[in-house]
Order: C-alpha cells, then sequence, then structure tokens
C-alpha cells in the first residue's frame, strides 16, 4: 500500500524548448517540400527525393517530442510500509534505468546530504544533468553506481547493501525524507 507520492519534474528549460520547436519547424518544412514535391529550389536540388524530405521531416519532428518527453516526463517516488519505489518516467522502457524498488532489508544507511562534490559528484553514464536536474544511472566520485532522480542539491542519499546508491531529491527534500525515515529506514 502506498502512503506518498512525490514527484520530480525538471524546470523548464528554455534551451530545450528551443531545440524541440527548431526541430519541429525545420522538420515541418522537409516534409511540406517532399509532400508538394518542392524538392528542387531556386533551381538547387535540396535532397535527392521527395521521399527524403519527408522522412527527413518525420524523424526530425519524432525527435523533438522524443527529447521532449525524455527532459520533461516526471518521475515518481512512492513511499510505502517498508519500501520505497523509484518509477523513472522518461526511462521505463530502458533497463536498468526504468524503476527501482528498493525494501528496508536492501538499505545499509540513508541520510540527507548535498550532492555534487567529493564522494557525491555525479558523473552521467545515462540521463539528464542539467544544474540541479539530474534523472538517470550516474557514476559516483568513489566509483560507485548511482541512480539518481533529483532536482534539488539537497538530497535523501540511499546506500545499499550491494554498494549502489539511490538518490533522490524534490522540491520537497525534507517532506520525502521525514516520509521514508517513518515508513521504510531510519536516518543516520
Amino acid at each position: 500500500m502506498s502512503l506518498e507520492e512525490f514527484n520530480v519534474q525538471a524546470p523548464y528549460s528554455g534551451i530545450v524548448t528551443v531545440i524541440v520547436i527548431c526541430f519541429i519547424a525545420f522538420g515541418a518544412i522537409l516534409v511540406a517540400l517532399g509532400v508538394f514535391n518542392k524538392v528542387r529550389y531556386f533551381g538547387y536540388s535540396l535532397l535527392n527525393s521527395k521521399y527524403t524530405c519527408v522522412i527527413g521531416g518525420t524523424v526530425l519532428i519524432l525527435t523533438a517530442l522524443g527529447l521532449s518527453f525524455v527532459y520533461y516526463a516526471p518521475s515518481t517516488i512512492t513511499v510505502g510500509n517498508g519500501y520505497i519505489n523509484v518509477q523513472f518516467a522518461a526511462f521505463s522502457t530502458i533497463p536498468p534505468i526504468g524503476a527501482k524498488n528498493i525494501t528496508s532489508s536492501q538499505i545499509s544507511s540513508a541520510f540527507v546530504s548535498q550532492i555534487g562534490s567529493g564522494v557525491f559528484d555525479l558523473n552521467k553514464q545515462n540521463g539528464i544533468n542539467n544544474g540541479d536536474t539530474n534523472v538517470g544511472v550516474f557514476t559516483l566520485g568513489n566509483g560507485a553506481t548511482a541512480y539518481v532522480a533529483s532536482t534539488n542539491s539537497t538530497d535523501l542519499i540511499i546506500e545499499l547493501k550491494n554498494g549502489q546508491y539511490v538518490i533522490l531529491g524534490t522540491s520537497n527534500t525534507e517532506g520525502l525524507a521525514a516520509s521514508f525515515a517513518q515508513h521504510v529506514f531510519a536516518l543516520k
């Protein structure tokens, strides 16, 4: 039975939005050129055929939509009696990132601390790393693997008995840590 849910939502990014809009606009232009058979423009052949334009434009549009989904899709943290589950929404179909379910018996220690330097320096393997937004699989400064879903530099850090870490931070990290300490595992 789930007791509380917390969302990790990446903040608005002007750069991501501009890239998405540019890809969609350029993709739409290519599709239109192909559909209306306007491959030749001012006497120059832009691409080999109308099919290349349509396929290339469609790929650009789908890439833009995928980028938008991967960046903006929220991850969900569910706290229950004796467990915590992290659903990495943007990566739900990519093992081993998709979801991480941790029971209290798998936990070695848990505490709230700052990330970004020393042992908790994050080096991205797979995922998103943009300012305080970190979602995916990372290597820590000590070489350990960490599954991270955070939009905060102050995070709940869960060390597992297998040597891996789960690092979670939201706009309400204090509430997440309190719920975790009450229902899953006592904090140091």
